[in-house]
Formats: C-alpha cells, sequence, structure tokens
C-alpha cells in the first residue's frame, strides 16, 4: 500500500478549489496530501465562466473528480461541503475511498430540502425562463450576510465574497426537480458507500438545516452526524475552522480512516 494518505476536498456553490487553503493547511500540518480541485469552468474569469457553466450537470462535476480520484495511488478522504458535500457522496459511490465528510450538504434525491432558509437564497433562480440553461449569480452582499455568514465577522468573509464566480443553474435544477430529472444526476447510491461517513452540520446554519447533513447520516450504515455550535454554513472558516477540524480529528482516529490500524 502507497504511504501517501490523501485528502480530496470539494467546494462548495459559487467558490474555486483555493477557497480550502486554510483547510489544506490544517490537512497538510497533520501529514496528509491534499487536493483541492476547481469545479468545471469555475477557474475562468467571472464572465467567462457565466457564459459556460449554467449548462453543466452535477454528472460533469463529479465525472471529474471521479477521474481525479481514480489517478492517486491509495483511496483518499473524500470531503465535500455544502455542494461539495453531494459531489462527494456522488463521486465516493463510483471510487475506491478510505473515508466520506459531507459537510453542510446539499441534498441527494429523496432528502427533504424546501427549507424557507433555503429559498430566500435561491427562489429567484427559479423564476426566470429556463432557469436550466442559464448561470447561477452569486446572491447579494446583504442576502450573503444573513443567511450564510451570519456569525461571523465581515473581516473573516469580504475577500471569499469578493472572489465568488458564478455556478450551474442546471444542477441546482437537478437538486430542486429530482423527479424531473430522467438522467437522475442528484440520486446517491447510498448503498454503495460501505466506508465511515461523517455528516457535519452547523448549528445557526441559514443556508442548509442542520436537519439535511442529519438526516444524510442516516443513510450510511456508518454514518453518524455531528453539529459545530455556534457556526453559520461556513464551518471551514475563521473562527469554526478549528472546532470542526477537532471534530473530524476525532471522527477520523475513532474510524481509523486513513491509519495503518
Amino acid at each position: 500500500m502507497a504511504d501517501t494518505k490523501h485528502v480530496v476536498l470539494i467546494h462548495g456553490t459559487w467558490l474555486r478549489g483555493d477557497s480550502w487553503a486554510d483547510t489544506r493547511a490544517e490537512f497538510e500540518q497533520r501529514g496528509y496530501t491534499v487536493h483541492t480541485p476547481t469545479l468545471r469552468f469555475h477557474d475562468l474569469p467571472f464572465e467567462e465562466g457565466a457564459k459556460k457553466v449554467g449548462p453543466v450537470s452535477l454528472r460533469d462535476y463529479a465525472d471529474d473528480l471521479v477521474a481525479l480520484v481514480e489517478t492517486l495511488d491509495s483511496p483518499p478522504l473524500i470531503l465535500g461541503h455544502s455542494l461539495g458535500g453531494l459531489i462527494a457522496q456522488l463521486v465516493a459511490a463510483r471510487t475506491q475511498h478510505a473515508g466520506l465528510v459531507a459537510a453542510c450538504t446539499a441534498p441527494a434525491a429523496g432528502i427533504y430540502s424546501m427549507y424557507p432558509s433555503i429559498a430566500r437564497i435561491f427562489l429567484g433562480h427559479y423564476l426566470q425562463p429556463r432557469p436550466w440553461d442559464k448561470p447561477l449569480y452569486p446572491t447579494a452582499w446583504k442576502l450573503f450576510r444573513s443567511n450564510i455568514s451570519n456569525t461571523h465577522t465581515e473581516q473573516a468573509v469580504r475577500e471569499m465574497y469578493d472572489g465568488l464566480v458564478c455556478d450551474s443553474g442546471r444542477v441546482y435544477c437537478e437538486m430542486a426537480f429530482p423527479r424531473l430529472d430522467r438522467a437522475k444526476a442528484a440520486t446517491v447510491d447510498f448503498a454503495a458507500i460501505t466506508t465511515p461517513v461523517l455528516a457535519i452540520g452547523g448549528e445557526y446554519d441559514r443556508t442548509v438545516n442542520p436537519r439535511l447533513p442529519r438526516t444524510t447520516a442516516t443513510k450510511y450504515p456508518q454514518g453518524i452526524y455531528v453539529e459545530i455550535p455556534r457556526s453559520d454554513h461556513l464551518i471551514f472558516v475563521g473562527v469554526s475552522l478549528p472546532v470542526t477540524m477537532s471534530r473530524i480529528d476525532d471522527w477520523m482516529a475513532r474510524n481509523h480512516v486513513l491509519s495503518a490500524v
């Protein structure tokens, strides 16, 4: 078995792989080799990305990441946040991996998600013609502060917000209306994932209601749920990060994830 212990971090909506800088450093300090891929077209300048990303499917995001995982010389820990949490599950169901962390995860098909907090952020996108073919633009700063970064200081999140890019409108239609999607892009093969699974929620998350990751944990035979106290959706940012990492450390130790034992 290879000596390298890989961690794959999958970012969420409107972000890029470099948004993981602080979390990447935490894992690297623990001796892991960390991969922070950027989702398709998120690496482009804002307007160029907006022209291309709208019709991209969850299947496209997952395919790109499956290809990455399959290049590694040993099964990685796969960790995703928000939209990345759902993508992480889709990837884990198709690859050899050591464990799965779904943090503040977007909903897989079949998991109730029609909470008012989610509607406040994304409803406007669905009210336009052909939302499945259009880019999902970042939310306004005021809504970002009230519903996404509500427990963090402006200083902690302003740089993140200024770097946001457009995401896929099709992806958000695949998640919101899974019964209309013949390709079942948001359907996770829960039975295919038999490794330890950690689902994480934020106590004051107004983007993804904590009930959603709590329900996600119940879908897996080795699934457990933990909650980050006093945190909003951004559990890997600022003062929330060390608390989140301590929960992950404990879970990895208890379940021998990436351990020789």
